[in-house]
């Protein structure tokens, strides 16, 4: 669950990247063709990047691995308040999320029903050589799909003309699709206010352009009356690109403002930096590990990988699999780089690693047995300062790598339970090779800190 949040977490920076682009840089540009693909690319980019993965490489160097007594005497697991289990606060989030995301999908599906039963019980008729749908309601003049509706009473209309030339212009271009489009990602993000800024935008500059190519070829000031006369139309649903839509002021306004030229082609090379800012800190990071051991280099994920269809039915088999698997990363031990890392592996109830976080979630777990990996340094370790360091990313990586590659556990203690995981990474010089690890503090005083 923590995996989906922290992905429309994700999702959430990425829109409001993307819009807050769009409202310094592009905002009051008249090139409506280049905002519509800037618009609807970056809303779908903004849940794409995240779901993107960058492989990287890291050498790791052979260590000796030790643990501490049995998972039985050290371990433990946070206090229960009660007999009865309450859900995490991440899995009330999801909740809310799920009951948020049906009721947008509901309400989008209501005014496609509308828009289709309106279109259904349309007649066609050809009006100035278009193909136009009139519905028996009064007062209306949408797209739905490719096709014009406007109602009965506007056959006479004198502003027809104008009505159609806008409606022809949506049916034209497509722009249905983009609308559907705005409206189902905003669905998926409902809860950032900034989304619904982003399908605002798009609707907004569709009608923008629809505006601009109907004043091109007719009287802008008698199209404008046109827009106001229609303004009461009760028709709402998110999928119609109607003449009398809202934000009338903004359309008016973009209507009478120039079109400024200057420095545009430089503002939309922006848009380069901004998505190579968001791919860089959004996207997956896949650590590859390679091992110096041997003849030669390889890659250590092949090594772990080796007999992924054997089980774990013991402690000491967990403690064989770590000791064999478990290395230094070569980037911090040349830097000195020691420190602890915990993570938190969710089991399922037949034994599968499902996930693994690097931060501790709002529930109860299992802890097992600190585990320590010890580096050596090379010959000029003695002019080699160590520097202690918490949630450092190649070690927590290095850690990650190991317990996602566990294979199934047929641990009852385990099954269906959060397993906290501690790694303790720290450097020896090759002199001290031959001895044997030992704890920093006494299990008396381990004991007093866990009650």
């Amino acid at each position: 669950m923590e995996s989906i949040l922290y992905y429309l977490l994700k999702v959430s920076v990425g829109t409001t990247v993307f819009y807050a682009t769009y409202f310094f840089l592009f905002r009051k540009s008249k090139g409506f063709v280049f905002n519509r693909f800037y618009l609807s690319g970056s809303f779908l980019a903004a849940f794409i990047i995240p779901l993107i993965s960058f492989s990287t490489e890291v050498q790791l160097s052979q260590a000796s691995t030790y643990f501490s007594e049995s998972v039985g005497t050290t371990g433990w697991s946070a206090p229960s308040t009660g007999t009865e289990s309450y859900p995490s606060v991440a899995a009330i989030l999801i909740y809310l999320y799920v009951i948020g995301l049906v009721i947008c999908l509901a309400r989008l599906i209501f005014g496609y029903i509308v828009a289709a039963r309106i279109s259904k019980s349309c007649k066609e008729a050809c009006i100035g050589g278009m193909k136009v749908c009139i519905a028996e309601e009064n007062d209306l003049a949408f797209t739905f799909l490719d096709k014009v509706i406007i109602g009965r009473n506007l056959c006479g209309h004198p502003a027809l003309e104008m009505v159609l030339q806008h409606e022809g212009v949506h049916s034209r271009e497509r722009h249905f699709y983009d609308i559907i489009l705005a409206e189902l990602l905003l669905a998926l993000q409902w809860f950032n206010p900034f989304a619904r800024f982003h399908a605002q935008a798009i609707r907004n500059n569709l009608e923008f352009r629809a505006d601009d190519r109907v004043i091109s070829v007719s009287d802008k000031q008698e199209y404008q009356y046109t827009m106001l006369a229609m303004a009461l139309n009760s028709i709402n649903s998110p999928l119609f690109t109607a003449i009398n839509s809202s934000n009338l002021q903004k359309r008016m306004i973009m209507m009478n403002a120039k079109n400024k030229n200057r420095f545009v082609s430089l503002s939309r090379l922006a848009i380069l930096p901004v998505f190579v800012l968001l791919l860089v800190s959004l996207s997956g990071k896949e650590t590859v590990a390679i091992s110096d051991s041997g003849s030669g280099m390889e890659k250590l994920s092949q090594q772990v990988q080796e007999n992924p269809s054997d089980s774990i039915n013991s402690i000491e088999g967990i403690n064989k699999y770590l000791s064999k698997n478990l290395k230094y990363p070569n980037d911090a031990r040349s830097a000195g780089l020691i420190g602890s890392v915990k993570l938190y592996a969710r089991v399922s109830p037949d034994g599968v690693i499902q996930e693994v976080l690097d931060v501790k979630p709002d529930e109860e777990y299992v802890a097992y047995d600190e585990v320590v990996i010890i580096g050596y340094m090379g010959e000029r370790s003695e002019n080699l300062k160590k520097t202690k360091s918490y949630r450092h990313q190649t070690l927590l990586a290095e850690g990650k790598r190991v317990v996602e590659s566990l294979p199934k556990l047929e641990i009852t203690d385990f099954q269906g339970k959060l397993v906290q995981f501690t790694f303790r990474f720290d450097l020896r010089s090759p002199d001290d090779r031959s001895k044997i690890w030992e704890r920093d503090i006494d299990q008396e005083t381990i004991d007093l800190i866990s009650k």
